[in-house]
């Protein structure tokens, strides 16, 4: 169940803007009949800089169950491509993960060229220094929120959310896939109203059989969708849904209940 919701923070990534001073957003995540969790999104970004947070919290009967808090950080650099697409080059990525056992920290260190080289990793008071070395040639990301920071940043600009990346973090080894599924009119819980969206759907593909489960519960044949609006005034992409039609517990949806711009 933790890396349910730890799979969620990362991907909700993806409620944000690119050329802003930032936003908060909250969430609610529902497993199946059951109301799961909350999620507090930070977004900040300049035209050279990106920074995103989250913070996930268990609630109800699954605090009960399974207490968990989970903490994600990112920050990196953002640079122009040809065309207006970005590439994002990532600087550092923190996780903090407290669940009724253990306390556990991660950071992972990049080069300039933005590939990962040091990962720090902490459980309750043992601490490990690792070099993460023998990164693939053909690994272009080492992160999952890095990954959201450019399809942030390339959907401001070209309203698609294309794009495939492969993911290396000296552990972790998967694809990540997301495409364009048209655009859906229908009633959003956000904005009490019928609203034209933008829909996305998004695979991630274990490339690694010996390593944790980076699927986290959904197969690399269930995608994950996503609805985007944009704000008309601030011209600001921001996540109307995001819905997993099934996992183990059943269909998960994730609906912003607040976006407050900075």
């Amino acid at each position: 169940m933790k890396k349910i919701f730890l799979f969620l923070s990362l991907c909700l990534g993806l409620s944000g803007r690119a050329y802003a001073n930032g936003f908060q957003q909250m969430m609610n995540v529902s497993i199946g009949i059951f109301d799961a969790a909350t999620i507090l999104l930070d977004y900040n970004a300049s035209v050279e800089n990106y920074e995103i947070s989250a913070e996930v919290k268990t609630a109800n009967l699954f605090d009960t169950l399974y207490p968990f808090v989970g903490r994600y950080s990112s920050n990196g650099r953002i640079l122009k491509t040809k065309g207006e697409n970005q590439n994002v080059l990532p600087v550092t990525y923190q996780t903090y993960t407290k669940s009724r056992n253990h306390v556990r920290t991660k950071t992972i260190f990049y080069n300039d060229e933005g590939f990962a080289y040091q990962r720090i990793s902490t459980k309750d008071e043992k601490k490990n220094v690792v070099p993460i070395t023998g990164v693939p040639k053909t690994a272009d990301a080492a992160d999952l929120q890095t990954i959201f920071a450019e399809l942030i940043g390339n959907f401001n600009q070209t309203r698609s959310c294309r794009l495939v990346r492969e993911v290396y973090d000296g552990k972790k080894h998967y694809n990540v896939v997301a495409q364009d599924e048209g655009t859906e009119n229908r009633y959003f819980s956000l904005l009490k109203r019928t609203e034209n969206s933008y829909k996305c759907s998004m695979y991630i593909e274990n490339l690694k059989d010996n390593n944790d489960n980076i699927l986290w519960d959904v197969s690399a044949e269930t995608p994950i969708y996503f609805w985007i609006g944009v704000e008309q005034n601030a011209k600001l992409p921001y996540v109307l849904e995001i819905r997993i039609d099934s996992t183990p517990l059943g269909a998960l949806k994730v609906l912003p209940t607040s976006l407050k711009i900075k």
